[in-house]
């Protein structure tokens, strides 16, 4: 690897173009990548050449020409790679790169600079803007001069996501009006990384920083990264992001206007009639073996490599805005009060804030906390002090755990969204935190008692037709979703009354659509056509008769059922299997295997994966909780006992089933107790196709009669 001094870094704004251009190619060490093994290659230029059909470099296409990217790259992103090599050249003029749901999850699309660092952006306006995009490799490209907001701005479509995106080997260069960030990854962004990239000089203005990434992101990775001179944070981590990472990176402050925090988590809930409690602290940060350099002193500050705030009002359940007599207590308590305190009032779990292996030079603060000012909040006398945290975070050198699959799954987050947004950036969040709906933000997405031990459930309004869904993280192509869900008796019309759908293609709409319709019936949607499967039983809807919202008054009826999906997507020919559960039943009693039924196309095998989950109610009060994902098939299969024998004080139970069953004994004293109230002695996994399992007999004098049964889970 090339080795290069960072003081040069400070020179980039007087380098001409043509010598900056050279330095740069020369900081790394690149190969001028032909595109990947089964890769179908293209050529685009500032303007098209030869035929324009963009077959070559000789017929480079316009990169503004849509037909080609629609007409022409999309459809080939259907079967396979496709990589597209700017030419070098200067991209200037008027307009933005900006792509709309674009992309595969199975198939990866490269923007590349056919010469590293010899395309050259610099329009007028935002340099590229990916809507709804999924699976983009952006590298090898200088974005500098008067872009306008953003120089890369990722950011969801509505239900369509912006995820598996790769920005490699860029460079950010004096982007001065920029009034946002050199790269924005918004609203929902999820499974980015920014490698092997340089910013330098990002200067307008306190609300212009080099990675802005606010509102439920989860998993981006910033590595081996040079930050030099930025008058804002450098990279700001807002509200709810998760599973975030800074590894290997540098930070260069040389002047006092940009000695502003490195590394922050901010919230910003200025307002108690718009937003109070619709911002929340990112948690499982990790900032690792990084340099963190502040070379001139006076600046705004503070100088902090990783720097939490809030402005304004607390968080709904949390409590921000502290007197003196608590942040002074917070600042000289030790690690474990810290760590009670933080996560007590500001949500933050200071355990899962990795902290490791970096070094400091000029700052004040390796981590601390400030309440900020704003608007008409109630300060209780402090304000505007940092508060040092360095003994809180996790400096163990353990990384960040795995990205979990789905989030708030059981609806037991803290802190309810419980204002409705008018700012426009967060419209289809709702009450649930980390869940997204499917209008602009709805008050009629509720609240429902939780079920077997939750707190909470998701409750669908009974007369309406409404939609929620999450954007989950990669569980590959075998998979197993579980969830909990009742069904009132007070639905209106015929047909569907509650759909689940697992989406391995969002831009296509591809996806295993699974419900129940009006009549109790499962199924299973083929197509546009519900074909029901009698197999699975039937569902009893419940009764409210007590006329309250929450079905567990004296003469309701609750009935609670449990569905698993389990997805092989692996197979030759991938396939799902459905088991269901009686009422009020964890039990899976029910299985319909190996459907092949699928909406709007099929997985392809070997590649795809769950990407979204979404759940749908139609005019029925639909009730939802305990929603997991996972990434090996945890299918029921069958299990069956062959025989059970006495061995001094042990009871054995042989059998045979299929492999990767879980198997629970239960034990009970009357055949007649209610499943619920059997115990559960034991839970078993089976590794082959035979099971034994040993029990412990209690003795006679304690119990005289004892009965077991086998739950499969």
């Amino acid at each position: 690897m090339t080795t290069f001094c960072l003081r040069s870094l400070r020179n980039f704004a007087t380098l001409p173009k043509l010598i900056l251009i050279i330095f740069l190619a020369g900081m790394f060490v690149f190969a001028n990548r032909p595109a990947f093994a089964g890769a179908q290659s293209y050529w685009v230029a500032p303007a098209a050449t030869g035929t324009g059909d963009g077959s070559s470099a000789f017929n480079a296409a316009s990169y503004l020409n849509w037909t080609f990217w629609k007409s022409t790259v999309q459809t080939q992103l259907a079967t396979t790679n496709v990589y597209v090599n700017f030419l070098a050249g200067a991209y200037n003029g008027a307009k933005s790169i900006s792509f709309t749901n674009m992309g595969s999850p199975v198939f990866q699309l490269t923007l590349a600079s056919s010469v590293p660092h010899g395309a050259v952006f610099s329009p007028t306006a935002s340099i590229l803007q990916l809507y709804g995009c999924q699976n983009f490799q952006v590298n090898g490209w200088v974005l500098n001069g008067p872009a306008t907001n953003w120089g890369i701005y990722c950011i969801p479509n509505n239900f369509n996501p912006c995820r598996n995106i790769q920005i490699t080997n860029c460079v950010f260069l004096n982007l001065t009006n920029a009034y946002y960030a050199a790269i924005g990854l918004l609203n929902g962004a999820r499974d980015i990384q920014v490698l092997g990239c340089t910013f330098t000089n990002i200067t307008n203005g306190g609300h212009a920083h080099m990675i802005y990434a606010p509102h439920d992101i989860v998993n981006v990775v910033v590595s081996n990264c040079v930050f030099q001179d930025c008058k804002a944070d450098y990279v700001r981590f807002r509200d709810d992001a998760e599973n975030c990472i800074v590894d290997h990176c540098t930070f260069v402050s040389t002047t006092a206007a940009t000695a502003w925090p490195s590394v922050s988590s901010e919230l910003y809930n200025e307002t108690n009639a718009d937003s109070a409690g619709d911002e929340f602290f990112a948690n499982n940060i990790q900032v690792s073996n990084d340099s963190f350099n502040y070379e001139a002193s006076g600046g705004p500050g503070p100088y902090a490599a990783l720097h939490f705030s809030d402005t304004g009002w607390s968080p709904d359940t949390y409590y921000c805005d502290l007197t003196s007599a608590q942040a002074s207590q917070l600042g000289s308590g030790n690690t474990s009060f810290q760590q009670s305190f933080m996560e007590t009032n500001f949500g933050i779990i200071a355990s899962n804030i990795k902290l490791f292996g970096n070094t400091y030079s000029g700052v004040s603060y390796h981590m601390e906390y400030e309440y900020e000012t704003g608007g008409a909040a109630p300060y209780n006398g402090w304000a505007n002090i940092p508060v040092n945290l360095n003994n809180a975070p996790d400096a163990s050198g353990a990384t960040l755990g795995p990205t979990p699959m789905v989030r708030n799954g059981d609806f037991d987050k803290r802190g309810h969204l419980i204002a409705q947004v008018s700012t426009g950036l967060k419209d289809y969040e709702f009450y649930f935190r980390n869940w997204m709906c499917g209008t602009k933000y709805s008050t009629n997405l509720l609240w429902q008692q939780g079920f077997d031990g939750t707190s909470n459930a998701l409750r669908f309004d009974g007369t309406k037709s409404q939609e929620i869904y999450q954007w989950i993280y990669n569980p590959g192509p075998t998979w197993t979703m579980d969830f909990l869900f009742a069904i009132g008796s007070d639905w209106t019309g015929s047909g569907v009354k509650l759909t689940a759908n697992v989406y391995h293609n969002e831009i296509t709409g591809a996806r295993v659509s699974v419900g129940v319709n009006n009549s109790g019936q499962f199924g299973i949607y083929n197509g546009g056509t519900f074909t029901t499967l009698p197999e699975l039983g039937t569902v009893n809807f419940s009764s409210n008769v007590a006329g309250s919202t929450n079905y567990v008054d004296a003469g309701d009826t609750l009935n609670v059922y449990h569905m698993r999906l389990v997805g092989n997507y692996s197979a030759p020919t991938p396939y799902v299997d459905i088991y269901t559960s009686d009422a009020s039943s964890l039990t899976l009693d029910h299985q319909s295997l190996g459907h092949t039924s699928w909406v709007s196309g099929n997985p392809v095998s070997g590649k795809s994966s769950p990407g979204t989950i979404a759940f749908l109610n139609a005019t029925a009060t639909v009730m939802l909780d305990q929603v997991s994902m996972t990434n090996w098939v945890r299918s029921i299969g069958t299990a069956n006992i062959v025989g059970s024998y006495l061995q001094g004080n042990q009871f054995i139970i042989t059998g045979t089933n299929s492999p990767g069953a879980t198997l629970c004994v239960l034990a009970a004293i009357d055949l007649s107790t209610p499943l619920a109230n059997w115990i559960r002695l034991s839970t078993n996994t089976i590794a082959g196709s035979n099971f034994s399992i040993t029990n412990v007999v209690v003795p006679a004098a304690l119990v005289k009669q004892r009965f077991y049964r086998l739950e499969l889970q």
